[in-house]
């Protein structure tokens, strides 16, 4: 008479299973490369057009011109060695996106279980927008890759000197790829801080945010001495997005030229149109931008099962990092800087994309928790039942 009970505990299904999911997910980012780099090949660079005209004229690390340093020197020495520009910024963009795919596994299988950084990994390798970002050499995608390091060692359990370092490090390199990503810093780290409420991971946090601003201070006086503005071209980014959410592309009267701070780009329209612009914005993510980014619609069911669980089980830090991806956001959200879609650009979301991945693996992982939990109730008294007829062992 066959033990189902001692059947399933015999057969190791769970790591059967995490290892197909691995396997997918790498034959996922894979076919993602391959086809994006036939696709998008030629498609003409946008972010990264003068990267490598910054990088010829750079004379020294922080020396990049009006772009964050790190992606400019990083193309340094492939143009040193002869490569072709354009192709060093896409096969770099593409690398960086291998070792986002990579750094999903490593920040999540340890802390929420190897079937959420599987799922999760999946979902990062087959989104056509991450591969599509990477041929385009985005420097979004560089300050995800940073963001997620810094993570992962500012919000250590037991905060050491090693971790207090890397955190520092990355945080640094995260502002270095985009100034930009020193708000979801700043956020990451206090509500870690909040989360605890320990002495401790206060002063972890305000030692690893001090590396990483030291680190990227010289990059502000460069700029500052170059330009006479410590943020010179983000603040021209700003001018730009505030001019077409105003006067859009083709406007019939003279515009505003020059850096415009970002106190006066959130209360370009006064107060209240801050505070409605605030909402707007997150309406609109929450019902275009972001399920567009995810681009597997159907999947969603699993980001807000992986909410929910976030919620149930504790698992703060996932939820603290999707509030450090969206709230610098929600001052740009509502801006139509795409006219055919009518929002904003989706790199300004890849660093919310990576939070609903991480959001629906561990809504996935606690399906396979509890359908797990289901075949095992029913081997038991599959096996007590068989036992109970006559006859039975």
């Amino acid at each position: 008479m066959p033990d189902f009970q001692k059947i399933f505990s015999i057969v190791d299904s769970s790591r059967v299973f995490r290892n197909i999911i691995f396997a997918l997910a790498l034959m996922a980012l894979s076919y993602n490369i391959a086809v994006c780099w036939r696709v998008f090949r030629h498609e003409p660079l946008r972010e990264a057009a003068s990267r490598s005209l910054m990088a010829e004229r750079s004379s020294f690390f922080y020396d990049s011109s009006l772009a964050e340093p790190l992606p400019v020197f990083l193309l340094k020495p492939a143009m040193a060695a002869g490569a072709d520009p354009d192709a060093a910024v896409r096969l770099e963009g593409l690398a960086v996106f291998a070792l986002i795919f990579f750094s999903t596994i490593f920040v999540l299988r340890a802390r929420f279980g190897a079937f959420c950084a599987g799922m999760a990994a999946l979902l990062v390798g087959a989104n056509p927008y991450l591969g599509y970002y990477a041929m385009q050499g985005s420097s979004h995608l560089y300050a995800l890759f940073f963001l997620l390091l810094f993570w992962h060692y500012n919000d250590a359990p037991q905060p050491s000197r090693r971790s207090i370092l890397l955190a520092g490090l990355y945080g640094g390199l995260a502002c270095l790829s985009r100034i930009d990503a020193a708000w979801a810093l700043l956020i990451l780290a206090a509500l870690s801080w909040a989360g605890r409420r320990q002495a401790a991971q206060l002063k972890a946090a305000g030692l690893a945010l001090g590396a990483a601003f030291v680190l990227a201070l010289p990059y502000a006086a460069v700029q500052k001495a170059h330009y006479g503005n410590l943020f010179y071209s983000q603040e021209l980014e700003l001018r730009y997005l505030a001019n077409i959410d105003r006067y859009g592309y083709m406007p019939a009267v003279a515009v505003p030229q020059g850096p415009m701070g970002p106190a006066a780009f959130v209360f370009r329209n006064g107060a209240a149109g801050a505070f409605s612009g605030m909402f707007s914005g997150l309406g609109r993510a929450l019902a275009y931008e972001l399920p567009r980014v995810f681009y597997y619609k159907f999947l969603l069911v699993l980001v807000f099962l992986g909410f929910y669980a976030a919620f149930a089980l504790k698992k703060d830090p996932l939820l603290f990092f999707m509030a450090a991806a969206v709230l610098p956001v929600l001052p740009l959200a509502a801006i139509r800087q795409v006219p055919a879609a009518g929002g904003l650009e989706l790199r300004y979301y890849l660093l919310p994309l990576w939070g609903l991945c991480a959001l629906a693996g561990l809504g996935f992982q606690e399906i396979l928790a509890w359908v797990e939990n289901g075949i095992t109730e029913w081997a038991v008294e599959k096996t007590a039942a068989l036992k109970r007829r006559p006859g039975g062992k």
